[in-house]
């Protein structure tokens, strides 16, 4: 019985969740663009069902804009945003934050330069001030700035022992050599990071020409517009960046790549030709992904490495749509001595969609869980606003959260047979092996 009360909860309790999820999804309908007087513009979805505002910031530009051996300087300058503004020092801006229930940070990635904020409706004003401070006088006091280098230096060499790093990294330098996607920083690189160097990437990569702005929260588009003005309006102008060419990838190795680290597992990570974001076959690969190795139940790789063979606890593919290079990619662990077993099963099963497709049932059921799957994206405000900007950064419309389902329900499964065909070839698939592999 109280096994039988226990369900009824929980099934009371996903239902409300569920209508909370499509409150807010319905309320997306409603994305707004709002320019201020100065210039700045946003999208605004006023959400008014919790008393809470999410705010994120984005730029155009990233670590690939880091001045040459200064590896790192962009994820130092990301963790200074917070440590100090205007009259107040670290210690005195960090409780500051706290007294408003705030947070703010920042981070950087190889293209991109963003920032979020939180904060509760009745504090926003306070907060959005703190968030001007930082932007237009942040600190950079020499005690945060040394401390960001040490633990980025921990963090560098905790790294050499990390499978997915040496991985990563040795995908880089078999694919994309002397591109500035497989710079690494490194502690020598970090150690010569100085505050003009953080003070100059800062007016290099937070201009107001390539800011992009989304708010989530119970704010209108008329108290919005002075806001943007007032945090955003004192960014530099910004000129253009240095053009950056995309990634022209080597041919796949025939071998796969071995790393050892002494570990009872291997990591296996494989990479290959992928789609562009704007190709109008995306949708289609977005699909046929799942089918491969992404979907949440099941997949072609999971049900046969996991389910059939027991080879491992998971594995996944996803489609990688860095702005200069975009690749199909996938992972799995398995014990050492099955590596070679893992890496001929994924190359066969790679192999196998290709030739003969996807079934239409697995079509259906890609379709269905994408779609379906879709609303519960938008929880809460700060994970709408974060998938907002995300659409924002690949370049599409406001309302393309309406018009998003379409396009997969749009896709044939004759498009998805052409789409694997292309895509699906073992031999152009690159394979990283990390651990103490039994290769034969």
């Amino acid at each position: 019985m109280i096994r039988a009360l226990a369900g009824l909860a929980m099934a009371a309790l996903v239902a409300a969740c569920q209508t909370v999820t499509a409150a807010k999804y319905a309320s997306l309908a409603d994305v707004q663009v709002v320019t201020s007087p100065g210039g700045v513009t946003a999208w605004l979805v006023s959400e008014s069902h919790v008393p809470i505002i999410a705010m994120e910031m984005a730029w155009r530009g990233g670590a690939t804009n880091e001045p040459r051996g200064r590896d790192g300087a962009g994820w130092v300058l990301a963790y200074l945003m917070n440590e100090g503004a205007g009259k107040l020092d670290t210690t005195t801006y960090g409780a500051r934050m706290q007294d408003l229930n705030m947070t703010f940070a920042c981070g950087v990635s190889i293209d991109w330069t963003s920032c979020s904020l939180t904060t509760l409706q009745e504090t926003a004003d306070e907060s959005f001030d703190m968030v001007r401070m930082a932007l237009s006088e942040p600190r950079f006091d020499r005690e945060p700035l040394e401390r960001a280098k040490r633990e980025l230096t921990v963090s560098l060499k905790q790294g050499e022992a990390d499978p997915k790093m040496l991985a990563s990294r040795a995908m880089n330098d078999a694919l994309i050599p002397g591109h500035p996607y497989a710079r690494q920083a490194t502690p020598d690189t970090v150690a010569r990071v100085s505050r003009s160097d953080i003070a100059m990437l800062k007016q290099t990569l937070m201009t107001k020409d390539r800011l992009l702005v989304i708010v989530v929260g119970d704010m209108t588009a008329e108290e919005l517009k002075p806001k943007l003005d007032q945090m955003f309006g004192a960014l530099p102008a910004g000129t253009p960046l240095a053009p950056l060419a995309d990634a022209d990838a080597r041919p796949a190795l025939s071998e796969p790549i071995a790393k050892q680290l002494a570990q009872p597992q291997t990591l296996v990570m494989f990479s290959g030709p992928g789609v562009r974001r704007e190709d109008p076959d995306f949708f289609a690969a977005y699909l046929l992904n799942y089918i491969l190795g992404g979907g949440a139940l099941s997949s072609r790789l999971g049900d046969d490495l996991r389910e059939r063979r027991g080879l491992t606890y998971g594995v996944g593919t996803g489609l990688s749509l860095q702005t200069h290079f975009w690749r199909w990619t996938g992972s799995t662990s398995v014990q050492n001595d099955k590596a070679d077993e893992a890496v001929t099963l994924i190359r066969e099963n790679i192999g196998r969609l290709g030739r003969e497709g996807p079934t239409q049932a697995e079509l259906d059921d890609a379709k269905a869980y994408v779609t379906g799957a879709f609303p519960l994206a938008f929880d809460s405000n700060a994970r709408i606003a974060r998938n907002l900007l995300g659409f924002r950064q690949d370049n599409l419309a406001a309302d393309y959260v309406q018009r998003r389902n379409a396009y997969f329900e749009a896709v044939t499964l004759t498009d998805l047979n052409r789409v694997a065909a292309e895509y699906m070839k073992p031999e152009q698939f690159t394979f990283v092996l990390v651990g103490q592999p039994a290769l034969h």
